[in-house]
């Protein structure tokens, strides 16, 4: 094998980073990034508690952190989620 031919190149990664440039910062901002996209998904979660339980409460706020890691929007992830409570063709809730 030749490891010296030519280094790793992901030739895709340049498309990523083209797709959402605030996505791809520097990685000091990483944390406060994170952090304010899942703002609305801890408040919803602190709510929910009060009302329905802490377990319950954890479960939908880790629910909707997941299906917005897979690439939802919040509003999306969190009907998706309220939808699994809920008998088809009954309302959702109004988001707190």
């Amino acid at each position: 094998m030749n490891f010296d031919a030519q280094p790793f190149y992901a030739p895709h990664y340049e498309d990523y980073r083209n797709m959402d440039p605030d996505l791809y910062q520097r990685p000091a901002s990483q944390e406060q990034h994170v952090l304010h996209l899942i703002s609305p998904v801890v408040s919803h979660g602190l709510r929910e508690a009060q009302h329905l339980g802490y377990e319950h409460a954890l479960r939908e706020a880790v629910a909707i952190g997941y299906l917005m890691g897979r690439g939802h929007d919040y509003h999306t992830a969190w009907k998706t989620v309220e939808s699994w409570w809920h008998a088809p063709g009954t309302h959702l809730p109004t988001p707190y």
